[in-house]
């Protein structure tokens, strides 16, 4: 089946910005995230619009969005 990728941030640059992939029938995030060699710790998960656990079971033309964590900011002094 295929679902169709769309990256952001650092990955979007090392790869391309929107694909579409070929997985098996009845895979994960998880399955996904393992074949792109992508960490599901350092990545917010959409599918759909919806965020889901790397445990979500793929569909056929589903959308899946993956979005870096975020680290630090600003804090303003005193």
């Amino acid at each position: 089946m295929k679902v169709k990728v769309r990256l952001y941030g650092e990955l979007a640059l090392k790869f391309s910005p929107e694909f579409e992939i070929e997985i098996q029938e009845g895979s994960t995030v998880e399955d996904l995230l393992r074949k792109l060699r992508i960490s599901a710790e350092e990545h917010h998960v959409l599918v759909n619009e919806q965020k889901v656990e790397k445990s979500y079971k793929l569909k056929e033309n589903d959308h899946v969005k993956l979005l870096p964590v975020v680290y630090g900011g600003y804090s303003p002094g005193p």
